[in-house]
């Protein structure tokens, strides 16, 4: 007789060094359940797996449930960037389809229920990082408490988490290539930069409104690392001064070459079409303008 089919041994999900184990829901446990087993988003809603019936199944339990249940702090130290959200939530929906636009996994989130036992103990953890008064979602990175859904928000427009999510997901960053997609013209700039504030007095007698233009990028900042790294790639430059110019999102070159560009009057056009400069207007500025003497130039130390 053949011998008994035994079944394979499930085989562990690796788990990444120097990270602790993220919470597990076992038989029995309550309502809360973690949105590691997600699937897919769909129509604006967190779409669940294997957990949605766990959670049911635990819900149906009621007093029954296995006081084993993840702590607020488990949960925060489980993972390097944590989502907490709730059902019903427009801004948890909006701010799900902004990460989920940059590539980054639907595991980061987990989803409260209001109405499970733990809610209430989990909602009065929260408030030593929110406070007493706040709203869905709340977001930890690297175990730090980064606020609500319009601070979120901001930071991950202005690129805070790029390093983060380039380390945890392999995620290229891209906050300064989508800033150059939005606007007819860029120009990235440093604090006390002679050369960034001579363009940005010649681009203001063209009549351009250098304050939607120019982008100060700051040394002091921890961001500064990896916004440096993008510049490079988009710039295809290892080394290179300030400012740096894009023009409908392409390169234009340093100081001298951007200089040089708009004295020809090769930015007239966009000029014209993007910020309503008539070209008599714009030619009449490249007559009274001279070239820029070289020892004006001065180049970032970083570079």
């Amino acid at each position: 007789p053949l011998p008994p089919l035994r079944r394979p041994p499930r085989r562990r999900a690796r788990q990444r060094p120097g990270r602790p184990t993220p919470p597990t829901l076992p038989a029995g446990h309550s309502a809360m359940a973690l949105l590691g087993d997600v699937r897919s988003f769909r129509n604006g809603r967190l779409e669940f797996g294997e957990a949605a019936a766990a959670t049911a199944a635990c819900r149906d339990q009621g007093d029954n449930a296995s006081p084993e249940r993840p702590s607020l702090e488990q949960l925060v130290s489980s993972q390097a960037f944590l989502v907490i959200s709730v059902g019903n939530c427009p801004q948890c929906e909006e701010l799900a389809a902004f990460l989920g636009a940059r590539d980054v996994p639907l595991e980061v989130y987990v989803k409260w229920d209001k109405g499970a036992n733990e809610y209430p103990a989990l909602k009065e953890a929260l408030t030593t990082h929110a406070g007493d008064v706040f709203s869905f979602p709340q977001v930890f990175a690297d175990g730090v408490y980064q606020g609500g859904f319009k601070e979120v928000m901001e930071k991950a427009d202005a690129g805070a988490f790029d390093d983060l999510f380039e380390r945890e997901f392999g995620l290229e960053p891209a906050t300064l290539r989508r800033w150059v997609e939005r606007k007819p013209m860029v120009v990235f700039s440093l604090p006390n930069c002679p050369q960034c504030d001579s363009l940005r007095e010649d681009l203001q007698r063209r009549g351009v409104p250098t304050q939607d233009v120019f982008i100060k990028l700051d040394k002091a900042q921890p961001e500064y690392a990896a916004f440096k790294a993008q510049l490079q790639k988009l710039t295809g430059r290892e080394k290179f001064s300030f400012p740096q110019t894009f023009v409908q999102a392409v390169y234009q070159g340093d100081y001298g070459e951007v200089f040089a560009k708009a004295e020809k009057g090769e930015y007239t056009v966009v000029f014209s079409e993007a910020y309503g400069i008539e070209p008599a207007a714009a030619a009449a500025v490249e007559a009274q303008n001279e070239p820029p003497p070289a020892g004006a130039i001065s180049f970032d130390d970083d570079f």
